[in-house]
Formats: C-alpha cells, structure tokens, sequence
C-alpha cells in the first residue's frame, strides 16, 4: 500500500503543476492541443510498445484474453442497457445520446493507460492497452454512429494507440524480444507518459467555468454510473468469480480500474464534430473529471486490498 500512496501523492503534485501552469498562462489552448497530440500521437504508442517487451507467460496470455473478453461484455451489456433505459428520458434526443456514450465510455487510453503502468508496470500496460483496443472497436464503430446518426469509418479506428495496441500483442506472442537499446530507448519516451497526461489533466480542470459546471442534474447521473454504479458491478461480479478464474490479479484490478475512469474527451470532440449537445457533453466530461480524483484513488485502493491481499 506504501507505493500506492506515492502515486496518488505523484497525480495530486502533477495534476497541481498543471493547473498552475495553466492559471499563470504558461499553458494556453494550443499549447494544450500540442501536448494532447504528443501524448496520443507518439508517446502512449510507444509506452504500448514497450509493454511487449514483457516476460511471455501462459497466464499472462489468459489474462489478456480475460480482459478482452471482460471489456467486451462491458459494453454489451451497458450499451443494451442504457438504448432501453434512457430512450424513455423526457429530455432532447442529442442529450439521450450524449448520456449514454458519456456514462458507457471512459477515458481508457489517456488516463487509463498511464495510471496502469504506474500501478503494474509493463504487465498492467499491456493490459489496459488489451481493453483500450476493445474500447476503440465499440466507440468508433456504435459511439460515433450514436452521436453522428451515420455509418462510421473504419480510418476512424485505425489510430496511433491501436496500430501499437495490436503490434504489442503480436509482439508479446513472438518468440523474440527488442535489443536492450531498443528497450532502453522505448522505455525513455514511455517514461513521460504519467506526467505529462497529468500535467493536461490538470491544464484541463483549470480551464472549468466551475458556476456551470454543478448546475445539471444529468451529468450527475453519468457520474454516479460512471464513476460508482458501474465499477461497483464490475468489482461485485469479478468478486464473485475470482475463486473459478485462473488469472493475475492485475486482470481483475485491470477490469475494474479501466471502467472507473472519468467519461472519454473523445465523446466531446465528436459531439462537437457533429453537434451533437456539444456544451452538455463537455461539461458532463469535465464533471467526471473533478470527481474522478475522490473516487478513482478509492477504487484503487479498494482493488488492492480485495485481489491483492491474498
């Protein structure tokens, strides 16, 4: 539990250090863009590389299979739910569909990613990046079709962070491992990624008109199933099945942190793409992401001490 308390204490710093930067106008808008584009584009793909370089075992390999299954079932059965459910709402159609993509759909690749290899290194990476693929085969393919009313593309779900997501998993299948220099090398870029999503965490919570933002009851309906509702079903059920699974526990710790995450900015690009209530979806995702920094240092403290204390 002491080197969980040293990252939590490492995202309160980061996170701080980004809102300064932010408020003091070191940080502005396109600054920002620059740095979301970095993270995405280059430095998350090679963190995912890295975690290829992990030993090849048998159970790691069910438990990627485990995530990939636990994931996809997840949004199944939450994406079913929530057509039934919130299609009986007596608020406007753009907000049922917003609603229902910002409670189902989590910010699995920019904050999930980063907060796994702080927890498990590269096995917890190589994890979060099996989940965060299937995250990207149900948003870029039901998501955008939800908020855009169109047939999505598939270049849309060809991006940096699944081409590297896929190449891991080949990679940690192969019979072969990177040169140390390579490693070195991926590592290194790697390394940046937990502060620098951190750092435009924070940047984004200090751009929050915070008198608007605690003024609509639906958004915090997303945060109850979002941040509560959701990951407590997941921990209930992986509770319950722990004793007939055969996996790590970073598997079931992998599961349940990757769906207590804050709502995805993604929802709010599109919904902005589209017009789609882009102003309730942006604020409905930042309020996730004011409450996340209560709830997710719970949640991971709660998976710790139920999968890894025996």
């Amino acid at each position: 539990m002491g080197q969980l308390y040293i990252i939590f204490f490492e995202m309160a710093i980061v996170l701080t250090l980004g809102f300064v930067l932010t408020r003091k106008k070191i940080v502005d808008d396109r600054g920002r863009k620059t740095l979301t584009d970095l993270l995405l584009r280059a430095v998350l793909p090679f963190t995912i590389l890295s975690s290829s370089q992990y030993a090849y075992s048998v159970d790691m390999l069910r438990s990627i299979g485990a995530v990939a299954l636990g994931a996809g079932v997840y949004y199944l059965l939450t994406l079913i739910a929530l057509r039934l459910i919130v299609w009986r709402f007596k608020i406007p159609d753009s907000e049922r569909r917003v609603f229902i993509t910002t409670s189902v759909f989590a910010n699995t690749g920019f904050v999930g990613l980063p907060i796994m290899y702080s927890l498990f290194s590269d096995a917890g990476l190589l994890l979060a990046a099996i989940y965060n693929l299937v995250y990207n085969l149900f948003f870029y393919t039901y998501g955008v079709h939800l908020l855009s009313g169109k047939k999505p593309s598939f270049r849309e779900y060809v991006n940096p962070v699944s081409i590297a997501s896929v190449a891991a998993v080949v990679l940690f299948v192969l019979p072969w491992r990177a040169p140390a220099a390579v490693v070195s090398a991926l590592n290194l870029v790697g390394n940046m990624t937990f502060p620098l999503s951190m750092i435009i965490m924070g940047s984004t919570l200090a751009t929050i008109d915070y008198k608007k933002l605690f003024a609509d009851g639906k958004s915090y309906a997303v945060c109850f199933l979002r941040l509560v509702l959701f990951p407590a079903l997941m921990t209930f059920i992986l509770i319950a099945v722990k004793q007939f699974t055969q996996v790590l526990p970073a598997t079931l710790i992998t599961l349940i942190i990757m769906t207590a995450l804050p709502s995805g900015t993604m929802s709010v690009i599109y919904s902005e793409r589209y017009d789609c209530a882009p102003k309730f979806c942006a604020r409905t995702v930042a309020l996730t992401l004011v409450f996340m920094v209560i709830t997710l240092p719970v949640m991971i403290a709660l998976c710790i001490a139920a999968f890894m204390a025996g």
